[in-house]
């Protein structure tokens, strides 16, 4: 695979990370969400989402991006929601379907979880749509715990998650990060 680089999303990158959120979503929960929410106005939405979050981060938040070359292949968001002790929410990872595989995923998770670290948290979590066995098996597979489950209303439909977490970075971090030596912080 060629060179992935990581670098911090700005404001200006809100409709190629709304595309590309709306792109795995469709694919990831298809049969999960109803139809009609995935095929209808998703796009949209997601736009507005991200044209409102990227235009209004708090300080302590942040969303890395993957490239290679000028392509967005992937994206982090981290944000400010501790919770149960964890001092931050991966609130979103999302890498374009035809590379899901390929180690992006876990490079923006080291990514995030080094600039974590600098940034004096040590911890995290993410919630996981029950039925997304391929998201399952790839936080399981880096080192995250299944914790607790919650119930919500998402996609017009009853869901449950289970919520992920690392207790700390040690294990998530132990292996090959070379791949994050290269991120840029760009604002």
């Amino acid at each position: 695979m060629k060179n992935i680089s990581i670098r911090q999303g700005l404001a200006a990158d809100a409709p190629v990370i709304a595309a590309l959120h709306a792109a795995s979503w469709r694919i990831a929960y298809r049969g999960l969400l109803l139809d009609e929410y995935l095929d209808n106005d998703l796009a949209g939405e997601r736009a507005r989402y991200w044209s409102e979050k990227m235009g209004n981060l708090k300080d302590n938040e942040f969303v890395l991006l993957a490239e290679i070359g000028n392509d967005v292949v992937g994206f982090i968001a981290v944000m400010d929601v501790p919770d149960a002790g964890y001092q931050a929410l991966v609130d979103n990872l999302h890498v374009v379907p035809h590379l899901k595989g390929s180690g992006i995923g876990g490079k923006l998770m080291r990514a995030a979880a080094k600039k974590l670290l600098t940034d004096g948290r040590s911890n995290f979590y993410l919630w996981v749509l029950e039925g997304n066995h391929p998201a399952e098996k790839f936080y399981t597979s880096i080192s995250g715990r299944p914790a607790d489950r919650k119930q919500s209303d998402f996609g017009g439909k009853e869901t449950w998650a289970t919520r992920y977490v690392w207790d700390d970075f040690s294990e998530l971090l132990g292996g090959d990060d070379r791949e994050t030596d290269n991120l840029q912080h760009q604002q």
